[in-house]
């Protein structure tokens, strides 16, 4: 069931949006998916019953594009998704760049140095003539946490030097997977740059992950440009999320929802809390928010 803001700190105590939802933005690891990594048939249910009632629905997600669009696919959006934490907003279906926000080289390589300092392999997304490529140092600074990444990606280009981005294109971000503490050693040292920066507990791969992108770079940002490009006011947009990476986005927009499960800083930018990914917290969210309206 959701929740309102009872023990919660919230930035706001309204119970409903005081704008109409024109478009929603949805997480999908720990948001959108169940813990199995499935679309619950009344989540579904909801998405297709929010675009018939004309709102514009999308995907803010830390994934790539590539492995972002099956579930586009199957929930019939055809609008452009925000992702690799709104670094790339890709058309969809058509696969096309709407927007990029690139992390200067010189500093992915510093952030690449520090990785590789605290023995962490950097893995490097790029976009390259409209198609996304995935750096790696090489082979001798993998840690074990890439185990699963690499079994998931076996395509990764390993590069031949350990310059992986100095003299390289500008990168979409940097990212390194390995322990909780590992990233809490890492994490200070990336403050100091001039960048953005995220870090979770506990990702997809099994393992705590610190992404790296453009200072002014997050899902916000591209919730932002994604709905100033459909002529959407913020104040219109809802937000649905779970986790670090989606916190500036649920202040950011008119409407934010934090998933059940969400830690509690995340929780406290919210305006509502839903219920978990296990019992269709997207779904009762949409279903309140945005349809009963």
């Amino acid at each position: 069931m959701l929740t309102e803001s009872d023990d919660t700190p919230k930035r706001s105590v309204q119970s409903q949006p005081s704008a109409e939802i024109r478009m929603i933005a949805i997480d999908i690891d720990g948001t959108l998916l169940t813990p199995e990594r499935q679309l619950a048939a009344r989540t579904i249910a909801a998405i297709q019953a929010a675009q018939a009632a004309g709102i514009i629905v999308t995907l803010a997600t830390a994934r790539r594009y590539g492995n972002s669009r099956q579930f586009a696919d199957l929930l019939g959006i055809t609008i452009p998704l925000i992702t690799c934490d709104g670094a790339l907003i890709m058309q969809h279906p058509a696969s096309t760049i709407l927007h990029t926000q690139m992390l200067d080289a010189a500093i992915a390589q510093q952030v690449a140095d520090i990785l590789i300092a605290h023995k962490v392999q950097p893995i490097v997304h790029h976009v390259v003539e409209g198609a996304e490529e995935t750096w790696s140092g090489l082979a001798e600074f993998d840690n074990p946490d890439l185990a699963l990444y690499f079994h998931e990606y076996p395509h990764v280009v390993r590069r031949p030097h350990q310059m992986l981005c100095l003299r390289q294109p500008a990168p979409l971000r940097v990212v390194g997977f390995a322990t909780h503490a590992d990233i809490t050693e890492i994490a200070p040292e990336v403050a100091q740059l001039s960048c953005s920066w995220n870090a979770i507990e506990r990702g997809n791969y099994g393992c705590a992950e610190i992404t790296v992108m453009h200072q002014d770079c997050s899902k916000a940002s591209g919730v932002a440009t994604l709905a100033a490009h459909l002529e959407i006011p913020l104040n219109q947009v809802m937000a649905i999320g779970d986790n670090n990476n989606d916190s500036e986005m649920l202040e950011a927009v008119g409407w934010g929802v934090a998933m059940g499960h969400a830690p509690e800083r995340v929780k406290a930018l919210a305006n509502a809390v839903t219920a978990n990914n296990r019992e269709d917290g997207v779904a009762l969210a949409i279903e309140r928010y945005a349809l009963q309206r």
